[in-house]
């Protein structure tokens, strides 16, 4: 009975997030005005950058020569994020933990540098500390979406070059596929991996992820001679077993080559000429790594996977302001009775549905609704509230394992997330979170969970 009820919940979920946002390319779709990015909204203006409180980062422009390297294409960034997390309610022993990303990155972008499309990235990180929901939960969500495994290592190290004005372009070196093929854009905000990175459901094809970037190639293709805002992409990947061992550090190319191979592809369409920017991603991943899969129930080897992604992004709302000719910079779009749209602030709605066989993965799909709303307060126009909700059901297989070994199957697991950022610098965001997670594992014998946690983003 909790199991249908659980169902008719997703189903009542999705169905009223996809209604809204379907409600809302409608509306929307004749608006005028530019096309805002959807994720985290620029610093405030101040007149005094210079001062602490107020500069872009928290080590300063280095005389100038920071803003001076970004104009002729070169930016550095260097940035932590630390994760506290304690799980206050349950029938598990109870923990507190942290775990800290410490990320350095180099972009280099020819065309402001050189005048031809090409691009550098290299992206080493240091990570460090404790995985609550790894180590101690037994759950199906990831309560962090950087916790992981310890490890100092390049992530991502490529090169891409666009061709015919950058109707396509090419990405190949040590890439993190799952950021470009199944990954949401609410990382910003929502603290728990599946909904600021991507669903669980995603990863058993192997695809390579961010920290863990393997060798690979990216081919993009501009369609929008055929509809503006339409695209394509695939990509070939190298598998892996263990995305940490024996590669460590992230240059254990010999090795990643014995592991199989992980392939992707995806269709997409970003929404044009618009000041409510919605993006919509239909894709697959598939996987045939070294070893290939088990039925954990009967043990049938297979050897191949794959999944089916559904992606839907879209700004549904922007607070109207009052338009003076004197202070005319935060009129992003003109409206009809002289009422201007507030573009850096608004709601963002994600919804996100993944699907793979449940005969050789331990779920058999997952679900995810989530919102963003920046500048909810006048007061403060840069800070964030997020929200989402992720439903993952566990798959026929390991329901009948668990039965053999706890005589009663698993159903779904629910997970609620809610947290606020409060950003009292342009280089420092402060993120208090809450996490209710209901029928832990699918088990609906085990006590609800609540997690609290904290998160803090220093930009150097």
């Amino acid at each position: 009975m909790k199991r249908i009820q659980a169902n008719r919940l997703l189903a009542a979920l999705i169905g009223a997030a996809g209604l809204c946002l379907i409600t809302s390319v409608a509306a929307r779709a004749g608006s005028d005005g530019i096309t805002p990015n959807m994720a985290a909204p620029s610093s405030v203006d101040n007149a005094n950058k210079s001062d602490f409180w107020h500069q872009q980062y928290m080590l300063g422009d280095w005389g100038g020569k920071r803003t001076e390297l970004e104009n002729e294409g070169i930016k550095f960034d260097f940035n932590n994020i630390g994760d506290f997390l304690t799980d206050v309610t349950g029938s598990q022993v109870h923990h507190a933990t942290y775990f800290g990303r410490f990320r350095f990155t180099t972009d280099i972008d020819f065309n402001k540098l050189a005048g031809f499309d090409g691009e550098f990235f290299f992206s080493p990180i240091w990570q460090y500390g404790q995985n609550l929901s790894g180590q101690y939960l037994h759950v199906n969500t990831l309560t962090s979406s950087i916790a992981g495994t310890n490890s100092v290592r390049i992530d991502q190290l490529w090169y891409q070059q666009g061709f015919l004005n950058h109707a396509i372009t090419v990405k190949l070196g040590q890439v993190a596929p799952v950021n470009e093929f199944g990954a949401t854009d609410f990382f910003d905000i929502l603290f728990n991996d599946e909904l600021g990175y991507a669903p669980n459901a995603i990863f058993p094809t192997r695809e390579p992820f961010s920290p863990a970037g393997k060798p690979g190639i990216i081919v993009w293709g501009d369609l929008s001679p055929i509809t503006p805002g339409l695209y394509a992409k695939g990509g070939v990947f190298t598998a892996y077993d263990d995305p940490y061992h024996p590669d460590g550090n992230g240059v254990g190319y010999g090795d990643d080559f014995n592991n199989g191979i992980a392939a992707a592809f995806e269709v997409g369409y970003k929404e044009q000429n618009t000041s409510y920017p919605g993006v919509y991603k239909l894709g697959t991943t598939l996987g045939q790594p070294k070893g290939g899969y088990i039925n954990v129930s009967n043990g049938d080897h297979y050897d191949s996977d794959y999944n089916v992604y559904f992606t839907a992004e879209k700004t549904v709302y922007h607070p109207e302001v009052a338009a003076t000719a004197s202070d005319p910079k935060d009129a992003k779009s003109m409206k009809s009775g002289g009422e201007t749209l507030d573009t850096k602030r608004g709601l963002d709605l994600l919804l996100e549905l993944v699907g793979e066989p449940g005969d050789r993965n331990s779920l058999g799909y997952e679900a995810t609704v989530g919102a963003r709303y920046t500048g909810l307060f006048d007061c403060r126009p840069e800070d964030k509230i997020g929200a989402g909700i992720i439903y993952s059901d566990n798959s026929n297989s390991a329901s009948a394992a668990y039965y053999d070994a706890n005589q009663r199957t698993l159903g779904g697991e629910f997970t609620f997330e809610l947290d606020y950022q409060y950003n009292p610098a342009p280089w420092l965001s402060i993120q208090p979170d809450v996490q209710y997670i209901m029928d832990p594992g699918g088990d609906y014998q085990r006590q609800d969970i609540v997690v609290l946690g904290l998160r803090t983003i220093v930009r150097f």
